[in-house]
């Protein structure tokens, strides 16, 4: 399924499936068994059966919710992740695949074109997209619709060329890992830092960075080179007659399950500070992930945005130190948000993680992983609906890493699979140089491998 039920106030298919339980259609009868909710697709297990008949049948549906309502994906990796996991579910006996969108000629098509590429790339190592699509509208007329599309799937298939397939079993991680470590014959860097290197050559068009590139914003971003792209900036409410009041240098991350389930930002400035509580108040973030010291190095990596003893206004938002909790490695403080305007208030909490070292990265990813732990426990304990937000100094780099680790931890429970080359390459699609060293890139892999030593302790 390639489309969702509504896009831009429009029914574009029916729910044909019971929400819980069973419902008839006419002679079949159709119960929901299973529903697994990801960032960009859903997997829906149904129980089928007929009248009066006792054979029963599984039937697996997975909706593919990443496509945007208008135009085409940012980029091709979600769908080439969600094509798959389609393939790998289908059993041996299965008949045909069922694909439909709306009308089940563009998404449908796409989807069908990239799916038999792939196939003949895998068996004859040639490509012929034209002479599929013409194929295919023989059979079904206009199959893939717009130019938009046709793009889309060179470019579906040239990054699954150019990429390959680096989704690796949990169980193979150790052997994956040793074998990035070495420098193979002909090379001269190891298998980890040609993968990162891949990841850094990603061009990037300086007019994804419009509003940040604005001169009455220029002052507000800490490092002139890490600005928010244009498509997943956090936007303010603008204040009437304050040009630039709408900016801030954050961006919207999606995490394993949850689109938009991080806001990725630089640590405050004095003069964004303010900017800094209405974006927590505005996009209902009650959990603050604090991943740099105020200096280090004797540079300020961070201004104190937060009161220490007693109440502070920041703009229209007094905030309340309430309590402050020393962990081994983190603090954690709480505080009461009120908006003056109209007496509203709600807690919010910031893990301030503090055994990050000035140089490099832990030695050890055992510490931080315990930490990523906490903050999600704390989130699903106090079922706030909004985002985490994530800050280092420029809001890459660690807070690159905590993120990175979030969606790979989770996806290890669910899947049993690491795809750390992927992963890092949708986040920074997201916020340029997420990730900003080979060094960073490594401890995400060290510490998934520590991870699975900590498993069970991890998930209770």
């Amino acid at each position: 399924m390639m489309t969702k039920l509504e896009e831009r106030n429009r029914i574009k298919c029916d729910q044909y499936w019971p929400t819980r339980g069973s419902e008839a259609y006419g002679i079949m009868h159709v119960t929901l068994q299973d529903v697994l909710e990801l960032s960009t697709y859903t997997i829906r297990t149904f129980q089928l059966s007929r009248n009066s008949l006792p054979e029963k049948r599984e039937v697996r549906q997975f909706q593919f919710t990443g496509w945007p309502d208008h135009g085409v994906p940012d980029q091709p990796s979600p769908l080439l992740i969600y094509m798959r996991r389609v393939k790998s579910s289908i059993p041996s006996d299965s008949g045909p695949i069922v694909v439909h969108c709306s009308a089940g000629v563009g998404r449908t098509g796409a989807f069908i074109v990239i799916d038999s590429m792939l196939e003949r790339i895998k068996h004859e190592k040639t490509v012929d997209i034209y002479g599929h699509v013409t194929c295919l509208r023989a059979q079904r007329n206009y199959m893939v619709q717009t130019e938009d599309q046709y793009v889309f799937i060179h470019d579906a298939l040239l990054e699954a060329i150019q990429s390959g397939n680096t989704e690796v079993s949990a169980r193979n991680l150790l052997a994956h890992i040793q074998k990035l470590n070495q420098v193979d014959p002909g090379d001269t860097e190891t298998g980890m830092e040609l993968e990162f290197k891949k990841l850094s050559s990603i061009k990037i068009n300086p007019s994804r960075f419009a509003s940040a590139s604005l001169p009455v914003n220029k002052l507000k971003n800490r490092l002139v080179n890490i600005l928010p792209y244009e498509s997943t900036r956090v936007c303010l409410q603008p204040i009437r007659g304050v040009e630039g009041s709408d900016y801030i240098n954050a961006s919207f991350v999606d995490g394993y399950r949850y689109r938009r389930a991080y806001i990725v930002t630089q640590g405050p400035l004095p003069e964004t500070t303010e900017d800094f509580w209405r974006m927590l108040w505005e996009h209902n973030s009650t959990i603050v992930v604090m991943l740099t010291k105020l200096r280090e190095s004797g540079r300020d990596k961070c201004h104190q945005y937060w009161p220490s003893e007693r109440s502070a206004r920041y703009q229209y938002f007094v905030v309340d130190p309430m309590a402050e909790y020393n962990m081994p490695q983190y603090i954690l403080r709480e505080f009461k948000v009120t908006d003056a305007r109209d007496g509203q208030s709600r807690t919010i909490r910031q893990f301030h993680f503090t055994e990050w070292p000035e140089q490099g990265v832990p030695k050890s990813g055992e510490g931080f992983i315990d930490f990523i732990g906490q903050v999600h426990k704390t989130k699903e304990q106090f079922g706030q609906d909004g985002p985490i937000t994530v800050h280092c100094s420029s809001g890459v780099g660690r807070s690159g890493v905590f993120v990175t680790l979030s969606i790979l931890l989770e996806r290890m429970r669910y899947e049993g699979i690491v795809d750390m080359f992927q992963t890092v390459k949708m986040l920074w699609m997201q916020r340029p140089v997420i990730i900003q060293s080979v060094e960073q890139y490594a401890f995400c892999y060290r510490s998934a491998l520590e991870y699975l030593g900590s498993f069970d302790h991890y998930a209770n």
